[in-house]
């Protein structure tokens, strides 16, 4: 049972996590339940293309997790924190022979869903995520295909999302019948659920097929590059995103135009120079040149999550939508969050 699980979990998680339009750096999480007790999840600060049968995943003991929500009520957001922190530590395994990790922050959500869930941040998904009244967009997007599904207003990620997320799912489930399969979380992402890996994956694939046809995505997305310019500083070598830097300089704003968490973490706006290379992320607002200096696999996490970013602005805008911005108070939290900071320290320990 437990190697059954643990190739499911590599196949979900190879099956996106190879894909810089679906994530993004250590972006997003997967995870297989093995029985009615045990859970396995991406750990914190791994690529989901990182996750194989032999690591880059964490156990916990799921069922406290649904336990704990059955009986608590609401309460503020810090004290969910607070008990969900202390929960989790309580309840993540050490299995003989496997590293012992730290599991993905969202481990709440992932709890109180199907057997296989799939946790990701796609630009296509995000374009209804990071537009004002994406929800009803959602809906015509979705409507036709009949996919029962649920929109989240933003929700600080961790365990007040899981108790978020529950309420949505029992009321969808009171009114509809049936369990919600999707989930579209404002400025922050998509998930999907199902009993089978290969039905989960699929899902997956076709809520991002449907929102590219609805807006007429035909071109394939933009190929990453980059290039080695010494020791720890390489040079950012994507098309779209040169362009979009050259002809848009008057456009970025990524103190006012945060979009969603891991635009906090991998781009914080303190670590940007604009016109000077005197910091971690370098742009030349009339070359679109941009530098990195840094690591090879934190400099690569860098130029997916600015072209994702890029991506997401140039689509909503090109189809006459507003963006959808985080607030001042959500950014600084993010900021602050130890489970954010951990992810960020992780890439530049994986050089």
């Amino acid at each position: 049972m437990m190697d059954i699980a643990l190739k499911g979990l590599e196949r979900i998680s190879k099956a996106v996590g190879s894909h810089p339009d679906i994530v993004q750096g250590g972006g997003g999480n997967t995870s297989v339940k093995i029985d009615r007790e045990l859970m396995l999840i991406k750990a914190s600060g791994f690529r989901l293309d990182q996750v194989t049968a032999e690591d880059g995943f964490a156990v916990v003991n799921y069922r406290h997790v649904i336990e704990y929500f059955d009986a608590t009520e609401e309460k503020d957001d810090v004290t969910f924190e607070k008990e969900g922190a202390e929960l989790i530590k309580q309840n993540t395994l050490h299995l003989e022979g496997y590293k012992e990790l730290r599991p993905s922050v969202e481990v709440g959500f992932h709890s109180i869903l199907k057997k296989f869930v799939i946790h990701t941040h796609p630009v296509y998904a995000n374009i209804l995520c990071c537009a004002v009244n994406g929800n009803e967009m959602m809906d015509r997007v979705m409507e036709p295909s009949g996919i029962p599904r649920i929109w989240l207003p933003y929700t600080m990620p961790g365990f007040y999302l899981t108790y978020r997320i529950k309420q949505k799912i029992d009321e969808y489930t009171k009114e509809h019948g049936v369990f919600p399969q999707v989930i579209f979380m404002q400025n922050h992402g998509l998930v999907v659920t199902a009993d089978d890996a290969e039905e989960c994956i699929e899902l997956h694939a076709r809520v991002n097929n449907m929102i590219k046809e609805y807006f007429n995505i035909s071109e394939p997305y933009p190929e990453i590059k980059l290039e080695m310019r010494g020791d720890s500083e390489f040079e950012g070598k994507t098309e779209f995103t040169r362009n979009y830097i050259r002809k848009k300089s008057a456009d970025l704003d990524f103190k006012e135009k945060v979009l969603y968490p891991d635009q906090i973490v991998y781009l914080d706006s303190d670590q940007i120079a604009i016109n000077e290379i005197s910091n971690k992320i370098n742009i030349d607002t009339g070359t679109g040149q941009v530098i990195y200096r840094t690591g090879y696999n934190e400099a690569k996490t860098i130029e997916e999550t600015l072209t994702a970013y890029l991506y997401v602005i140039d689509q909503v805008e090109r189809n006459g939508l507003k963006l959808s911005t985080m607030s001042s108070r959500d950014i600084d939290r993010i900021k602050n969050w130890d489970a954010e900071k951990y992810r960020k320290q992780m890439v530049s320990k994986q050089e």
